[in-house]
Parts: structure tokens; sequence; C-alpha cells
């Protein structure tokens, strides 16, 4: 087992104070430069708006690139089954690659909504937007499905219906110690990178929010996000601590 190098307490309070500092001179002085070139930030946010909706429609190749190589994954994956079934060498290739299809197809789904926000804003191309974002639903849903399957080809006892809400779930409850094990470290990590991103987020949106160049909503929208997250862990932490009495 890896040994955990131990931080001095003095240094850890040091290090902290220093990035307060820090980021306190960096948005103070970001803060001043804005508000006295007011105007200048603001035609620089109404032209960056511009250029992120001229693209349109196009702004959906990001994610159906991304489909069309889970789509590669899921076919390279689904030929392997049988030998999967015999060889149990091959079955730890076939689960990696269909962990890797399924991971584009997630992703492709955060590109799909950023295109929806970024294409629906363009003066031109509404027809195609509204096309492609259909388009990208019905093929990422049935990459999810036929995912699945074939996982549950090679794994018999995993249960779910990618359809049902309860999905997740049932999934979870199917999944062995060692896979929950795996899905506790797994939001963990994102868990600590979210940790670190919301407050640097909220920072941001606060500063731009003083100089008038984004609506009060946005710090609403990611604070209630940033919100929920600290209230579903440490409610069921608590929760899991009761258990226990």
């Amino acid at each position: 087992m890896k040994e955990v190098k131990k931080k001095s307490p003095a240094r850890i309070y040091i290090t902290f104070a220093v990035v307060l500092v820090i980021c306190g001179l960096i948005g103070g002085t970001a803060g001043y430069a804005a508000i006295s070139n007011q105007l200048s930030v603001q035609d620089l946010s109404q032209w960056a708006n511009q250029m992120l909706s001229a693209p349109g429609p196009w702004w959906f190749a990001p994610g159906l690139l991304l489909l069309s190589a889970s789509t590669w994954f899921y076919i390279r994956g689904r030929r392997l089954l049988p030998q999967a079934k015999e060889d149990d060498e091959v079955f730890p290739r076939v689960n990696l690659t269909l962990g890797r299809a399924m991971f584009l197809a997630n992703l492709s789904t955060v590109f799909m909504f950023l295109a929806m926000a970024l294409s629906y804003s363009a003066s031109w191309g509404l027809v195609w937007s509204v096309l492609l974002s259909v388009v990208h639903l019905v093929w990422v849903m049935t990459m999810n499905a036929r995912i699945v399957a074939a996982t549950k080809q090679i794994s018999p006892e995993k249960q779910g219906n990618v359809f049902d809400f309860k999905f997740q779930q049932d999934w979870y409850e199917s999944c062995d110690e060692a896979e929950r094990q795996q899905a506790a470290q797994c939001s963990y990590q994102s868990f600590k990178v979210m940790t670190t991103i919301f407050p640097i987020v909220m920072a941001v949106l606060a500063l731009l929010a003083t100089i008038d160049l984004v609506a009060p909503t946005y710090s609403l929208l990611v604070g209630a996000l940033w919100l929920v997250q600290q209230f579903v862990y440490n409610y069921t932490a608590l929760k899991l601590d009761k258990a226990r009495l």
C-alpha cells in the first residue's frame, strides 16, 4: 500500500492563505479594469455571443463524431461477444471496449445539449438544428440500449432497462462488490473535481455580475447545482451514519 505523505499544518494554512490572497488580487484587478472600461467589456461580450452562435448547426458536429466513434467501439465489442462467452481472457477486452463505447456516447449527450443551446440562438439553420437534435437523441438512446444489451450477454446477472427511470438503481443493485467499489472511486473523483470547479465558477460569475456582464441568474443556477451536490452527498452520509447506530 502506498504510504501517504504527511504535510505540516503550518504549510497547509500558509498555502491556503497565499492562494486566497492571489485570487483576491486577481479578482480585484480584473474587476477594477472591467469597471474602468465597461463599454469595451460589454462590446466584447456581444461579439463573443455572436461568434458562438455563428456556426449554427455545425455545433452538432463534435457530438456526432463522438457518437460515430462510440458506434465503432460497439461494433468491435459485439463481434467479440461469442469469444468472450467461451474464453475468460477475452471478457476483459470486450468489457473495456463496450465501456469505451458508453463513455463516448455519454460525452456526446453533453455536446448535444451544448449544441442545442448554441445553435438555436443562430439566425440561420434553425430547421437543421432541430433535425440534428432529433437525430442525435435517437442515435444516442439506441446506442445506450445496444451497449447495455451487449453487456448483459457477457454478464447475465446485470439488470435494468435504459428506458426505465430506475435503470441506474437496478443496474447498481445487480453489480458485485468489486464493481460497487469501482463506482465509489469514480464518484469520489467526480465529487473532488466538481467541489473545486464550483467555487471557481461562482467567483467568476460573481465578478462578471458586478460589472453587468452576466445576469445574476447564472449565479443562482450554478449555486443551485452546487447546493444539490452538497445536499445529496451530506444527506446520504448522515443517513448511512444513522443506519450504523
